[in-house]
Protein backbone atom coordinates (compact mmCIF):
# COMPACT_ATOMS: atom_id res chain seq x y z
CA UNK A 1 0.00 0.00 0.00
CA UNK A 2 1.19 3.53 -0.68
CA UNK A 3 2.16 5.75 2.20
CA UNK A 4 -0.77 7.73 3.54
CA UNK A 5 -0.44 10.22 6.37
CA UNK A 6 -2.41 9.38 9.47
CA UNK A 7 -5.63 11.33 9.43
CA UNK A 8 -5.58 12.03 5.70
CA UNK A 9 -9.10 12.09 4.24
CA UNK A 10 -10.39 9.26 2.13
CA UNK A 11 -11.47 9.71 -1.47
CA UNK A 12 -15.14 9.87 -0.46
CA UNK A 13 -14.55 12.89 1.75
CA UNK A 14 -12.77 14.81 -1.01
CA UNK A 15 -15.08 14.10 -3.93
CA UNK A 16 -16.86 17.45 -3.53
CA UNK A 17 -13.70 19.51 -3.03
CA UNK A 18 -13.22 22.52 -5.29
CA UNK A 19 -10.46 25.09 -5.73
CA UNK A 20 -12.35 27.47 -3.40
CA UNK A 21 -11.29 25.17 -0.54
CA UNK A 22 -7.60 25.57 -1.38
CA UNK A 23 -4.86 28.11 -0.80
CA UNK A 24 -1.46 28.29 -2.51
CA UNK A 25 1.65 29.06 -0.48
CA UNK A 26 5.38 28.71 -0.79
CA UNK A 27 6.53 25.41 0.74
CA UNK A 28 9.17 25.44 3.47
CA UNK A 29 11.60 22.77 4.60
CA UNK A 30 9.14 21.44 7.19
CA UNK A 31 6.87 20.45 4.30
CA UNK A 32 9.52 18.31 2.59
CA UNK A 33 8.39 14.97 4.02
CA UNK A 34 4.76 15.65 3.15
CA UNK A 35 5.68 16.68 -0.40
CA UNK A 36 7.60 13.45 -0.88
CA UNK A 37 4.65 11.50 0.54
CA UNK A 38 2.36 13.06 -2.08
CA UNK A 39 4.85 12.43 -4.87
CA UNK A 40 5.27 8.77 -3.98
CA UNK A 41 1.51 8.26 -3.82
CA UNK A 42 1.03 9.96 -7.18
CA UNK A 43 3.46 7.50 -8.80
CA UNK A 44 2.06 4.46 -7.01
CA UNK A 45 1.11 2.70 -10.26
CA UNK A 46 4.21 3.73 -12.22
CA UNK A 47 6.42 0.72 -11.53
CA UNK A 48 9.27 1.62 -13.86
CA UNK A 49 9.33 5.24 -12.75
CA UNK A 50 9.41 4.19 -9.10
CA UNK A 51 12.69 2.36 -9.62
CA UNK A 52 14.26 4.81 -12.05
CA UNK A 53 13.58 7.92 -9.95
CA UNK A 54 13.88 6.40 -6.46
CA UNK A 55 10.13 6.61 -5.68
CA UNK A 56 9.50 3.13 -4.32
CA UNK A 57 7.53 3.56 -1.07
CA UNK A 58 8.56 0.07 0.07
CA UNK A 59 12.20 1.21 0.27
CA UNK A 60 12.92 3.55 3.21
CA UNK A 61 16.16 4.73 1.61
CA UNK A 62 14.17 6.10 -1.35
CA UNK A 63 12.00 8.13 1.00
CA UNK A 64 14.89 9.52 3.01
CA UNK A 65 16.84 10.35 -0.13
CA UNK A 66 13.96 12.39 -1.53
CA UNK A 67 13.26 14.16 1.77
CA UNK A 68 16.91 15.17 2.05
CA UNK A 69 17.03 16.45 -1.53
CA UNK A 70 13.83 18.48 -1.15
CA UNK A 71 14.88 19.90 2.20
CA UNK A 72 18.20 21.01 0.76
CA UNK A 73 16.61 22.51 -2.35
CA UNK A 74 13.96 24.43 -0.40
CA UNK A 75 16.56 25.81 2.01
CA UNK A 76 18.80 26.88 -0.85
CA UNK A 77 16.45 29.64 -1.97
CA UNK A 78 15.07 32.57 0.05
CA UNK A 79 11.39 32.78 0.91
CA UNK A 80 10.33 35.11 -1.87
CA UNK A 81 6.64 34.81 -1.01
CA UNK A 82 3.70 35.29 -3.32
CA UNK A 83 3.02 36.69 -5.81
CA UNK A 84 6.22 35.35 -7.28
CA UNK A 85 8.69 37.94 -8.49
CA UNK A 86 10.23 37.95 -11.94
CA UNK A 87 13.37 35.77 -11.88
CA UNK A 88 16.59 37.76 -11.88
CA UNK A 89 19.44 35.25 -11.95
CA UNK A 90 17.51 32.60 -13.89
CA UNK A 91 18.89 29.90 -11.68
CA UNK A 92 16.50 29.16 -8.85
CA UNK A 93 14.00 26.54 -7.77
CA UNK A 94 10.49 27.29 -6.52
CA UNK A 95 8.38 24.93 -4.39
CA UNK A 96 4.68 25.77 -4.12
CA UNK A 97 2.08 23.85 -2.14
CA UNK A 98 -1.72 23.70 -2.12
CA UNK A 99 -3.36 23.37 1.30
CA UNK A 100 -6.92 22.29 2.02
CA UNK A 101 -8.24 25.11 4.22
CA UNK A 102 -10.70 22.82 6.00
CA UNK A 103 -8.24 20.13 7.07
CA UNK A 104 -4.93 22.05 6.84
CA UNK A 105 -3.57 19.12 4.81
CA UNK A 106 -1.08 19.81 2.00
CA UNK A 107 -2.70 18.07 -0.96
CA UNK A 108 -0.63 19.10 -3.98
CA UNK A 109 2.71 20.69 -4.82
CA UNK A 110 4.91 21.79 -7.70
CA UNK A 111 8.65 22.08 -8.12
CA UNK A 112 9.66 24.60 -10.78
CA UNK A 113 13.09 25.67 -11.97
CA UNK A 114 13.80 28.99 -13.66
CA UNK A 115 17.02 28.41 -15.48
CA UNK A 116 19.58 29.55 -17.98
CA UNK A 117 22.38 27.04 -18.53
CA UNK A 118 25.90 28.38 -18.57
CA UNK A 119 28.25 27.25 -21.30
CA UNK A 120 30.16 25.27 -18.69
CA UNK A 121 26.98 23.46 -17.62
CA UNK A 122 26.05 22.65 -21.21
CA UNK A 123 29.46 21.06 -21.73
CA UNK A 124 29.50 19.14 -18.44
CA UNK A 125 28.50 15.44 -18.21
CA UNK A 126 24.74 15.00 -18.12
CA UNK A 127 24.94 12.77 -15.04
CA UNK A 128 26.50 15.41 -12.80
CA UNK A 129 25.20 14.88 -9.28
CA UNK A 130 24.38 11.22 -9.91
CA UNK A 131 27.87 9.80 -10.35
CA UNK A 132 27.64 7.48 -7.33
CA UNK A 133 24.19 6.09 -8.06
CA UNK A 134 23.47 2.73 -9.75
CA UNK A 135 24.13 2.82 -13.48
CA UNK A 136 20.46 2.45 -14.43
CA UNK A 137 19.39 5.44 -12.35
CA UNK A 138 22.38 7.48 -13.44
CA UNK A 139 21.61 6.81 -17.09
CA UNK A 140 17.93 7.66 -16.59
CA UNK A 141 18.63 11.05 -15.02
CA UNK A 142 21.33 11.75 -17.59
CA UNK A 143 18.96 10.99 -20.47
CA UNK A 144 16.39 13.50 -19.22
CA UNK A 145 19.04 16.13 -18.57
CA UNK A 146 20.68 15.63 -21.97
CA UNK A 147 17.40 15.97 -23.85
CA UNK A 148 16.51 19.15 -21.98
CA UNK A 149 19.91 20.68 -22.72
CA UNK A 150 19.58 19.74 -26.37
CA UNK A 151 16.23 21.53 -26.72
CA UNK A 152 16.68 24.69 -24.63
CA UNK A 153 20.43 25.19 -25.04
CA UNK A 154 21.56 28.48 -23.51
CA UNK A 155 18.07 30.03 -23.56
CA UNK A 156 16.33 31.20 -20.41
CA UNK A 157 13.42 28.87 -19.68
CA UNK A 158 11.02 27.54 -17.08
CA UNK A 159 11.18 23.83 -16.25
CA UNK A 160 8.35 22.12 -14.37
CA UNK A 161 10.18 19.29 -12.66
CA UNK A 162 7.24 17.99 -10.61
CA UNK A 163 3.53 18.62 -10.24
CA UNK A 164 1.81 16.04 -8.05
CA UNK A 165 -1.50 15.78 -6.21
CA UNK A 166 -2.45 13.24 -3.57
CA UNK A 167 -4.63 10.74 -5.49
CA UNK A 168 -7.76 11.20 -3.37
CA UNK A 169 -7.63 14.94 -4.11
CA UNK A 170 -7.07 14.67 -7.85
CA UNK A 171 -9.48 16.20 -10.40
CA UNK A 172 -10.60 18.89 -7.97
CA UNK A 173 -8.54 21.81 -9.27
CA UNK A 174 -5.44 21.78 -7.05
CA UNK A 175 -3.02 20.90 -9.86
CA UNK A 176 -4.63 23.44 -12.18
CA UNK A 177 -4.20 26.17 -9.57
CA UNK A 178 -0.50 25.43 -9.34
CA UNK A 179 -0.06 25.25 -13.08
CA UNK A 180 -1.89 28.55 -13.60
CA UNK A 181 0.37 30.47 -11.24
CA UNK A 182 3.53 28.90 -12.69
CA UNK A 183 2.51 29.69 -16.26
CA UNK A 184 1.54 33.24 -15.31
CA UNK A 185 5.02 33.83 -13.94
CA UNK A 186 6.60 32.27 -17.02
CA UNK A 187 4.49 34.48 -19.29
CA UNK A 188 5.31 37.63 -17.33
CA UNK A 189 8.99 36.73 -17.69
CA UNK A 190 8.70 35.85 -21.38
CA UNK A 191 9.89 32.30 -20.83
CA UNK A 192 9.30 29.10 -22.75
CA UNK A 193 8.13 26.25 -20.47
CA UNK A 194 9.54 22.71 -20.76
CA UNK A 195 8.46 19.52 -19.00
CA UNK A 196 8.25 15.73 -19.24
CA UNK A 197 4.66 14.55 -18.83
CA UNK A 198 3.21 11.14 -18.04
CA UNK A 199 0.25 9.83 -20.02
CA UNK A 200 -2.00 10.71 -17.07
CA UNK A 201 -0.86 14.34 -16.91
CA UNK A 202 -0.62 14.94 -20.65
CA UNK A 203 -4.29 16.06 -21.15
CA UNK A 204 -3.94 18.70 -18.42
CA UNK A 205 -0.87 20.17 -20.06
CA UNK A 206 -2.47 20.13 -23.49
CA UNK A 207 -5.37 22.20 -22.12
CA UNK A 208 -2.84 24.79 -21.04
CA UNK A 209 -1.23 25.13 -24.44
CA UNK A 210 1.60 22.61 -24.20
CA UNK A 211 2.64 20.82 -27.37
CA UNK A 212 4.35 17.42 -27.58
CA UNK A 213 7.78 17.73 -29.24
CA UNK A 214 9.43 14.38 -28.45
CA UNK A 215 9.42 11.37 -26.13
CA UNK A 216 11.64 9.97 -23.42
CA UNK A 217 11.92 6.19 -23.65
CA UNK A 218 13.83 3.95 -21.27
CA UNK A 219 13.91 0.17 -20.90
CA UNK A 220 15.00 -1.18 -17.47
CA UNK A 221 15.31 -4.64 -19.01
CA UNK A 222 18.64 -3.53 -20.42
CA UNK A 223 19.84 -3.36 -16.81
CA UNK A 224 18.42 -6.72 -15.73
CA UNK A 225 14.97 -5.58 -14.53
CA UNK A 226 12.50 -7.45 -16.72
CA UNK A 227 9.26 -7.26 -14.74
CA UNK A 228 8.57 -3.53 -14.25
CA UNK A 229 7.80 -2.47 -17.80
CA UNK A 230 9.26 0.35 -19.86
CA UNK A 231 9.17 4.05 -19.06
CA UNK A 232 7.79 6.51 -21.59
CA UNK A 233 7.14 10.19 -21.06
CA UNK A 234 6.20 12.97 -23.45
CA UNK A 235 8.39 16.05 -23.70
CA UNK A 236 6.03 19.02 -23.89
CA UNK A 237 6.69 22.71 -24.47
CA UNK A 238 4.63 25.88 -24.13
CA UNK A 239 5.78 28.82 -26.21
CA UNK A 240 6.93 32.04 -24.57
CA UNK A 241 4.59 35.03 -24.49
CA UNK A 242 6.09 37.94 -26.39
CA UNK A 243 6.05 41.56 -25.25
CA UNK A 244 3.44 42.16 -27.94
CA UNK A 245 1.11 39.69 -26.22
CA UNK A 246 1.51 37.08 -28.96
CA UNK A 247 2.58 33.60 -27.92
CA UNK A 248 5.52 32.16 -29.83
CA UNK A 249 4.95 29.01 -31.82
CA UNK A 250 6.39 25.89 -30.25
CA UNK A 251 9.49 24.84 -32.14
CA UNK A 252 9.84 21.34 -33.50
CA UNK A 253 12.45 19.17 -31.84
CA UNK A 254 14.86 19.32 -34.80
CA UNK A 255 14.52 23.08 -35.18
CA UNK A 256 15.09 23.75 -31.48
CA UNK A 257 18.10 21.43 -31.29
CA UNK A 258 19.65 23.10 -34.33
CA UNK A 259 19.12 26.57 -32.83
CA UNK A 260 20.52 25.49 -29.49
CA UNK A 261 23.63 23.95 -31.07
CA UNK A 262 24.19 27.09 -33.15
CA UNK A 263 23.99 29.27 -30.04
CA UNK A 264 26.43 27.03 -28.17
CA UNK A 265 28.93 27.11 -31.03
CA UNK A 266 28.66 30.89 -31.22
CA UNK A 267 29.28 31.14 -27.49
CA UNK A 268 32.29 28.85 -27.76
CA UNK A 269 33.79 31.00 -30.51
CA UNK A 270 33.26 34.14 -28.43
CA UNK A 271 34.83 32.50 -25.39
CA UNK A 272 37.93 31.57 -27.38
CA UNK A 273 38.57 35.12 -28.60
Amino acid sequence: MPMLDAGSPSSSSTSSKRSADYVIERADSEDARRLVDIEFQAFDNERANQQLSFRDYTKPDHLERSVELYTTAINSYPNIGLPLKKPQAYSRVSFLKVTDTETADVVSFAKTEFKQYTLQEIQSPADVGHEHEPRMNRDWFALNERLRREYVGLAKHCYIGMLATQPCYQHNGAGTMLLDIILTEADESGLEVYLEGTDTAKPLYEKHGFVAVSEVRFDPAEYGLYDIGKERQTIMVRGALGKDGVREEVRSWDAAVAQAESAVQKALRSASW
